[in-house]
């Protein structure tokens, strides 16, 4: 029975869509080269290709590559090797497409019906191995599709890293829709908005730090975008009329995780849930954590062999307005670690944003760098509060978690992506510590 994967790669490739104005398998294209070094490195159906420091056009080719041969693509940043054992000695793409074969054996990773490996953000825990299956990510299309309103001659612009699920999703829907696609990677705003207003793309797939540096450009030519979305992040009030202003279209929210893909879309909060996309909980007019039906499995993260469902709990609390539209509150924080012992954080990290001058709070545990055995509990608090609040607000959490070290920041550092810098955030704290 076919995995469905070489059906991905030949809906992408025979529909003649074109990458940065160019069909992957053009004549001279590095696309069939790649797909027989592949061969040659001993690559079969089921196993998994590890797509190392790719960016725009080079990681699609090596995905709809790895489809062709019936392989899993796995994108990841930089030019290292997964950290996780099970798929550290898998064939690798390299960053200038040379393929460097396995190192290790090859075993049964269960991927029958999975189209892709992705590693989620990790804003929370270590980022895991996520496995997306082939029906998901070709659902995904049909609410990309569907979201933006795709026809025939858009170019749909996508200056996020690919590497992400969500720059991913972006690119592989438009493709499996049948629409043009450009990648390059963001560098200069001014470039960006040059196109956008010659009417060269149609189309953007954004976060919102992109679009907001777009709202700083000056206006170069009378064509507009007929949509733009951003995903990855929230998109505030005065940021959309930023954008209204300066490009003539809304800009649409889109959501969705490593896990599901994008699965909401709209001109307020969230969105709406996308076709096929059920909201369980909460119900209308009510505020909790979102659980969703999907229309199609979840596969989970691998090496965990629990079955599949339809039923994902997202982890966010939201509000869910009459109007069936949808708008994030707050990360559902789960039990932190400290000392050899799981303690409850919900009542720190609500009394903390619920001071004036807070945007943002992210909490986590350090070892000690004099005695590692001993660990303390941190808060990174984003915004410009008053210290006496903080202390007051803390004050109010007596006899119950323990009170954590704040440290106060106007940016609190985000990943490409718009989600809290777990790294950065370690680095800061530290540093922060060091002097004190």
């Amino acid at each position: 029975m076919s995995s469905g994967r070489p059906e991905l790669a030949r809906r992408i490739l025979s529909q003649g869509v074109r990458v940065d104005g160019e069909t992957l398998d053009a004549a001279g294209s590095p696309f069939e080269p790649l797909v027989d070094s592949l061969g040659r490195a001993g690559v079969r159906p089921g196993d998994v290709v590890v797509l190392s420091g790719l960016e725009g056009r080079a990681l699609v080719t090596a995905t709809v590559a790895a489809w062709r041969l019936d392989a899993v693509p796995m994108p990841v940043p930089g030019a290292g090797v997964p950290a996780d054992q099970v798929v550290r000695d898998a064939c690798r793409v390299t960053g200038d497409l040379s393929v460097v074969p396995r190192t290790g054996e090859r075993g049964d990773l269960a991927l029958a019906t999975t189209a892709v490996l992705h590693l989620s953000s990790g804003s929370t825990d270590r980022p895991k191995v996520t496995r997306r299956g082939v029906a998901s990510v070709l659902y995904e299309a049909t609410g990309y599709r569907t979201g933006l309103a795709l026809v025939p001659g858009d170019r749909v612009a996508v200056p996020v890293p690919l590497v992400h699920s969500f720059g991913w999703g972006v690119a592989m829907g438009a493709l499996l829709s049948g629409v043009d696609i450009e990648v390059t990677p963001f560098v200069r705003a001014g470039t960006l908005a040059r196109r956008i207003d010659s009417g060269a793309v149609s189309v953007l797939a954004l976060t919102p730090p992109l679009a907001r540096l777009l709202t700083a450009t000056r206006r170069g030519g009378e064509s507009r975008p007929r949509a733009a979305m951003a995903g990855a992040g929230r998109v505030g009030d005065e940021l959309d009329t930023a954008f209204r202003e300066r490009f003539g279209v809304p800009l649409l929210r889109g959501y969705g995780c490593s896990e599901t893909g994008g699965t909401f879309f709209g001109e307020r909060g969230m969105g709406r849930p996308v076709f096929g996309v059920g909201i369980l909980r909460p119900p209308p007019g009510a505020r909790g954590e979102l659980v969703l039906r999907l229309p199609a499995p979840v596969e989970g993260y691998l090496g965990d062999h629990a079955p599949p469902g339809r039923e994902w709990r997202s982890g966010d609390i939201v509000r869910h307005d009459a109007d069936g539209s949808v708008h994030f509150v707050e990360r559902v924080r789960g039990p932190l670690r400290l000392n050899g012992r799981f303690v409850r954080t919900e009542s720190v990290e609500k009394s903390l944003r619920a001071v004036a001058g807070v945007r943002d709070v992210f909490l986590l545990v350090l070892p000690r760098a004099e005695s590692p055995e001993c660990e303390d509990f941190h808060a990174v608090v984003e915004g410009e509060p008053a210290e006496a609040d903080l202390i007051a607000a803390l004050s109010g959490n007596g006899g119950g978690p323990p009170v954590p070290r704040v440290l106060v920041c106007r940016e609190m550092p985000r990943t490409t992506v718009g989600k809290p810098d777990r790294n950065a955030l370690t680095d800061m704290v530290r540093k922060g510590r060091e002097a004190a």
